[in-house]
């Protein structure tokens, strides 16, 4: 199946595949205008994540499409709320904010999209003794990364994917995992990683130690990941959701890239359960 260019994590056939791998079910369904709509099913009803994602931009004459597709939730990636209450929908979830980095053209243009202080930031860290490598995610490689982000999930009261999706994602697409690692005297002090998914990637998971915030560890992670990625044809990173309220440093820091701050459409629940 080949997926449509740019496309969300979720609505893309590798997160499908490292769902299955988990034992989970998935469902494709065809819609008229659309992608393919990668749906997850559980208790008989069909939740649609980041989707349907239309070809030439949502509109109110999709609504009997939609409908006929017999989606039960939707977590929208916005902009089709008139497709969404024609087809029945009721929004029960209000929209969150997500980061979308560009990382066209050369290092050089992505300099100048940065915010000032970002841009500061980053050539600070380029000035510390820390040093850079790439590896594929492995769990026997990289167990104390995720065993650092145990910990910092419970210290920061917080929860992602478990990170069984991330080995089994990895397991299905061995080269679209790569984990960037920032070590000084040879220990790692910060780390990112990201799996790839057609001409996008996905910021997945993170983590620094205060030696890793003391040399601005994660600015440069995060720019040796987009000259990575660019040279792989990817032309986007999803820096995930930005939340001002809950977590307003890495807002910051995430704005402070020169991301492109958009609301996606909120979750959306069909009445009656038909």
């Amino acid at each position: 199946m080949q997926a449509a260019p740019q496309i969300p994590l979720q609505q893309h056939p590798n997160f499908a595949a490292a769902l299955n791998k988990l034992g989970r079910e998935t469902k494709v369904i065809e819609l008229d205008g659309s992608a393919p709509v990668q749906t997850i099913v559980r208790f008989g009803l069909r939740f649609a994540s980041r989707g349907p994602i239309w070809l030439d931009g949502p509109t109110t004459a999709q609504a009997p499409s939609v409908r006929a597709a017999r989606l039960h939730l939707i977590n929208s990636n916005g902009g089709d709320q008139g497709a969404l209450r024609g087809a029945g929908f009721r929004r029960i979830v209000s929209p969150v904010h997500v980061g979308e980095l560009s990382i066209l053209g050369t290092r050089s243009d992505r300099i100048d999209r940065m915010k000032g202080k970002w841009r500061n930031s980053f050539r600070k860290a380029l000035k510390s003794p820390q040093t850079l490598q790439v590896d594929a995610f492995r769990t026997f490689r990289h167990h104390w990364l995720l065993d650092a982000d145990l910990k910092q999930q419970k210290t920061k009261a917080f929860r992602s994917l478990p990170h069984a999706f991330l080995q089994a994602y990895s397991l299905e697409n061995p080269k679209n995992t790569p984990v960037f690692t920032a070590y000084l005297n040879g220990e790692p002090i910060a780390a990112m990683v990201f799996l790839v998914h057609g001409s996008v990637a996905t910021y997945h998971l993170g983590w620094t130690s205060l030696l890793g915030r003391e040399n601005g560890s994660h600015h440069a992670i995060l720019m040796r990941a987009a000259d990575h990625l660019s040279r792989r044809g990817v032309e986007r990173i999803d820096l995930g959701t930005v939340d001002k309220a809950n977590a307003p440093g890495l807002a910051r820091f995430k704005i402070g890239t020169g991301a492109t701050i958009r609301p996606l459409g909120g979750t959306w629940l069909r009445l009656p359960l038909l």
